[in-house]
């Protein structure tokens, strides 16, 4: 049978101050520098931290991670293997599969992609200078049904 550990308040009896240090120390939460995250921009910085929420609200959402461009360019024939990413018309296609969710324009690109994911414009223009293509379907467009045109002539008439 396993020993029961003592607890705390029985191992210090007959010691005055409790472990406490000094019997001042036991008296509200002066010592301690405030109660909760008091100070967490003063005296207890170096502990807490300074946290910034808007910080918080600004991650994005999406499943998946950011990769640079030269980055994809390594590891598609890494893809290809494991069926992350297909060849269709002598290019390559990136999707969702990949387990990516944005691609970002650092480096070069020397294959034909086919991106189907996000991407910022510097790698879109490197994409295309390569001879590939960017097929996303981004959030905020015109109306479903309606032309850039026809939405402008409806607009003049009063009816949306």
């Amino acid at each position: 049978m396993t020993e029961r550990k003592r607890r705390k308040k029985n191992r210090v009896r007959g010691e005055r101050t409790h472990s406490k240090g000094s019997t001042k120390n036991q008296r509200g939460a002066g010592t301690r520098g405030g109660r909760g995250r008091a100070g967490s921009n003063k005296h207890k910085f170096h502990s807490l931290g300074r946290v910034d929420k808007r910080k918080y609200r600004l991650k994005p959402k999406g499943k998946g991670k950011a990769i640079s461009l030269g980055d994809l360019n390594e590891r598609i024939p890494g893809l290809l293997e494991k069926g992350k990413a297909t060849e269709e018309k002598g290019m390559v296609v990136v999707g969702n599969e990949s387990g990516y969710a944005k691609v970002l324009a650092q480096g070069n690109t020397d294959k034909k992609i086919l991106l189907r994911i996000n991407a910022s414009k510097g790698a879109v223009k490197k994409i295309e200078q390569a001879g590939g293509k960017f097929e996303f379907e981004k959030k905020g467009g015109t109306e479903e049904g309606l032309d850039d045109e026809d939405f402008e002539v409806a607009e003049a008439e009063g009816t949306e």
